[in-house]
């Protein structure tokens, strides 16, 4: 009774989660119509982040679902194939997340470069530069130590 309560709640969760992401997706869809084109650097990578969490969050409900559903009479190699197939969705999600992340800050950074050459500020801009380059290097060196720990597990 425990994990029926356990997944219910997980269930509700999935599905709050669920609602806010498509409630982003129409309001930034929405927006995309109605912005400046500087701003079209930042939305369109964030709807793309709604878009794959909204379209993960629908996996993991059905993941749910399907364990609620058969994970009470079956045997463990059931319980086993949704609890990986769930951890698979999620690995996936995180590697397309990063994606997302790293296509945002590189529309940030063209953003930067396009404002501070337009407003003649040049000092902020070479200072921008050193900062999304010291950015960058962090980023990739998570990046690579993400994909080493993958590889040896």
């Amino acid at each position: 009774m425990n994990s029926k309560k356990k997944n219910a709640i997980i269930l509700v969760i999935y599905f709050l989660c669920l609602i806010f992401y498509i409630f982003g997706i129409v309001k930034l869809y929405k927006f995309l119509f109605n912005l400046h084109y500087y701003f079209l650097f930042v939305t369109i990578p964030i709807l793309f982040l709604f878009v794959t969490l909204c379209i993960t969050t629908i996996f993991k409900i059905i993941f749910s679902i399907c364990e609620m559903t058969f994970g009470v009479k079956t045997d463990e190699d059931v319980k086993d194939f949704l609890i990986s197939a769930n951890e698979y969705t999620t690995r996936i999600c995180k590697y397309v997340l990063i994606g997302i992340f790293m296509a945002l800050l590189f529309s940030l950074m063209v953003l930067d470069i396009i404002l501070c050459v337009n407003k003649g500020k040049y000092v902020l801009l070479s200072l921008s530069i050193v900062v999304w380059i010291l950015l960058y290097y962090l980023l990739f060196t998570s990046i690579v130590k993400l994909i080493k720990r993958e590889i040896r597990i």
